[in-house]
């Protein structure tokens, strides 16, 4: 086919509609511009949705208080840690290590505390357990404690206010979770009587769930003040009963990396076994705890 065939109808086309097209002053002629598309984060109710990590290691000064009862051949005192030097706060290691993904969070707190040779002269007569120690005797004790805090936790009040003036954020950002978790508790306790050279040693675990709630008041992107608290019961053969309550504050110089500060108090009743062969302490640690916090 001679190709002047087609061609010929075609340019007869172009030169009939390009004109009049060309002279429409109602139709603009059409653009098109590319913008590269911003890489954004999956967002529920504006909470990020991929999971972010924030582990925070920490020192705190704490100390064991409380009264405390062994068992033993025949029911015994209950001892005020004070009485065996055992209540002074010290420097022990801790953590924080958080995972949130959208309005879930799960959590692990660690608190390690362990205190050895702390000699006491005793004012008056006291039975501990099977030990039995006379006024002006002295004592060696020993101390080896774990708590573990395992939590799962969802925001049930997410509320940003007064956006920033200058880049995303929000000048005040107030956020409520609430948690349910389970609480553990690891400890040994030895003692001796120096002038007698009498020995005994008690350690056990006790676990309880517990639920509370936490809110976090986040400042200028920068800042965070936290809230937090709850209660743990277990009734059931190693008894146990804690009050835990928390405030703490975080200050980010870099969007990733900020320090903290803060205080916590965890208050429990421990108790197994009855008349000669009950286990009992109503105590406590309390203290001050500083460090880090990481996110990634």
């Amino acid at each position: 086919m001679n190709h002047w065939t087609l061609t010929i109808p075609i340019a007869l086309l172009w030169c009939t509609w390009v004109p009049s097209i060309s002279c429409a002053q109602d139709v603009p002629p059409v653009r098109f511009t590319y913008t590269q598309p911003e890489e954004t984060p999956s967002i529920e109710n504006g909470i990020p949705t991929s999971w972010r990590v924030q582990f925070e290691p920490m020192v705190r000064y704490v100390g064991p208080a409380g009264d405390l009862r062994l068992p033993g051949p025949a029911r015994g005192d209950k001892v005020d840690l004070a009485d065996l030097n055992l209540n002074g706060p010290r420097l022990m290691p801790g953590y924080d290590l958080s995972f949130r993904s959208g309005s879930w969070r799960l959590n692990t707190i660690g608190l390690f505390y362990e205190v050895e040779t702390q000699i006491a002269s005793a004012e008056d007569a006291f039975t501990l357990g099977p030990l039995a120690v006379l006024p002006g005797q002295r004592t060696s004790s020993d101390l080896t404690y774990t708590q573990l805090d395992f939590r799962i936790a969802r925001t049930v009040l997410d509320a940003p206010l007064s956006p920033l003036s200058e880049g995303p954020g929000h000048k005040v950002r107030v956020r409520v979770d609430a948690e349910l978790g389970l609480r553990l508790y690891d400890f040994e306790f030895s003692f001796e009587n120096l002038d007698t050279g009498d020995r005994t040693s008690y350690g056990r675990t006790f676990y309880e769930p517990h639920v509370g709630a936490k809110a976090a008041f986040n400042i200028h992107e920068r800042a965070t003040i936290d809230l937090y608290t709850n209660f743990g019961y277990w009734p059931f053969d190693r008894e146990a009963f804690s009050w835990d309550i928390g405030v703490g504050f975080q200050w980010r110089p870099v969007e990733n990396v900020g320090l903290q500060i803060g205080y916590r108090s965890t208050i429990f009743l421990l108790q197994e076994g009855s008349g000669a062969g009950k286990f009992e302490w109503a105590g406590s640690f309390q203290g001050l705890n500083a460090g880090i916090q990481i996110r990634f």
